[in-house]
């Protein structure tokens, strides 16, 4: 049987990986737990946390226990640590940090005897806070690999096999013949951070350095070295590596001096035997909120997409996850599962480990009867995301059109385009036939749906951007 300590240090670690930096600096990384028979009681600092943990975090490490402790542990407990007397409830030893926001050399924020109250506030306001930072002490985390992510782990589809073969090649040459900066970009959970991962794991096994950040992770260390001024000693360490990788670098825009000191280390990873990975949600060009001289630059070398991956790549995905994990899981059972979670690789992952938490507790083999009984809430989601009332609000508002215009009978191309693909996405995302479609698009003819569905479909073969939208809207929906 796995031991406590073994158990929560696993948690954390899927945890750090499925939030953001400072969510796990602040809220997850202070955690602690030991095991009373078959409960696992997580301990917090103060009851402020005990309430954060349970209303944003309780689920997921929930379903992480299961995992890993195999069904052993059939519940958790989160409670405060009456042994333990955190920072965030005392200033004492962080005399020499100073308290980072987002606005740099803001005199008003908050001072670190202080943080007990913006601690309160955030639990009302939903804020992130982000907690004082030294760069000496996090260093290591800048360099932490996660050891699952590598390219023997990732599953490639059309989906995501450019990105896949862009970061290959570029471990390959490393420092010969590579596009820099390689620019990744695609919705959260897609495994851009698994394949820049992956380069690392290449970089560290050739005796090569790199350093991780995510965007609020550099800007909390940039931060902190301006005020103590050790912006240069800063800018030094990172520029001894070969690989920079910085995820989510759309966080950097509105943050002037921030993202002027990162354009310093651009310069100095774009040239030579360097080598600069960002990430971002969307394409440089998209990225409007910076001015034209970082789009430019964002774009000197390679960009690729990651896109939801199709079905076919779903499926892959869970099967090769339930076999790392030791697990058979049938073909109809992860064609289920894929069929019912679309958009994320992240929500694939989690509705997979549902499933085995399922099996581990009850003791059940895994069937197509027990996948959809563990899996029950998530399709009533879906199910409830997916009708011609949602499809409507969702294609007006993603072609900035009214649900009127789709209703009525404006025969323009900016309004008949869209209620053409709102009636083929009716018809393929729903049971309703083409009468029923036509009658809730404001009584129409069941003609009219056919002809609608005939025409997107003529469309989409004709042009790759017009069945790119389609796709995306399809993505969306079925997201739930």
């Amino acid at each position: 049987m796995i031991d406590t300590a073994t158990l929560w240090s696993k948690c954390l670690e899927d945890l750090r990986y499925s939030v953001k930096d400072n969510v796990f600096t602040m809220w997850l990384r202070p955690l602690s737990a030991h095991q009373e028979m078959q409960t696992l009681i997580v301990r917090a600092p103060n009851d402020y946390f005990v309430a954060y943990i349970k209303k944003n975090h309780l689920h997921d490490i929930e379903q992480l226990v299961a995992k890993h402790s195999k069904g052993s542990i059939e519940e958790v407990v989160v409670r405060v640590d009456n042994t333990n007397h955190s920072a965030l409830t005392s200033h004492e030893g962080l005399e020499d940090n100073s308290y980072v926001s987002d606005a740099l050399f803001d005199t008003n924020s908050p001072s670190p005897a202080s943080i007990s109250q913006a601690t309160k506030n955030s639990l009302n306001s939903n804020a992130d806070l982000i907690l004082p930072v030294s760069v000496d002490a996090d260093t290591k985390s800048l360099s932490y690999l996660n050891p699952d992510f590598t390219f023997e782990t990732f599953v490639t589809g059309k989906s995501n096999n450019l990105a896949y073969k862009a970061c290959y090649e570029l471990s390959k040459r490393q420092s010969k013949n590579r596009h820099n900066p390689l620019f990744i970009y695609g919705p959260s959970g897609l495994g851009k951070t698994h394949l820049m991962h992956s380069v690392a794991d290449r970089y560290v096994k050739n005796n090569k350095s790199f350093y991780y950040f995510t965007s609020e992770n550099f800007i909390n260390q940039l931060v902190y070295s301006l005020r103590n001024n050790k912006i240069e000693d800063f800018k030094k360490k990172i520029k001894k590596v070969d690989l920079l990788i910085v995820d989510d670098i759309h966080v950097l825009a509105g943050k002037t001096k921030s993202s002027n000191e990162f354009l310093t280390l651009f310069a100095d990873f774009t040239s030579g035997d360097k080598q600069l990975i960002l990430a971002s949600d969307r394409h440089p060009s998209q990225m409007t909120e910076f001015d034209e001289r970082f789009r430019s630059r964002f774009s000197w070398g390679l960009t690729v997409a990651v896109e939801p991956p199709e079905i076919d790549t779903r499926v892959q995905i869970l099967q090769k996850k339930a076999a790392s994990f030791g697990m058979i899981l049938p073909k109809e059972c992860a064609l289920f599962i894929a069929q019912n979670v679309v958009s994320n690789v992240r929500r694939l992952e989690g509705a997979l480990n549902q499933v085995f938490a399922n099996a581990n507790l009850t003791g059940a083999p895994i069937t197509l009867e027990m996948v959809q009984y563990a899996l029950k809430d998530i399709v009533a989601l879906r199910v409830q995301a997916i009708n011609m009332v949602n499809i409507r609000k969702v294609v007006a508002e993603y072609y900035d059109v009214t649900i009127k215009d789709i209703m009525g009978r404006k025969r323009t191309r900016s309004i008949a385009r869209p209620r053409q693909i709102a009636m083929a996405l009716s018809r393929e995302l729903t049971s309703n036939s083409f009468p029923d479609i036509g009658q809730s698009f404001g009584g129409r003819d069941h003609t009219t749906v056919m002809h609608a569905c005939d025409k997107v479909a003529e469309l989409r073969a004709a042009d790759p951007a017009f069945d790119k939208d389609y796709k995306s809207l399809s993505m969306m929906l079925q997201a739930g």
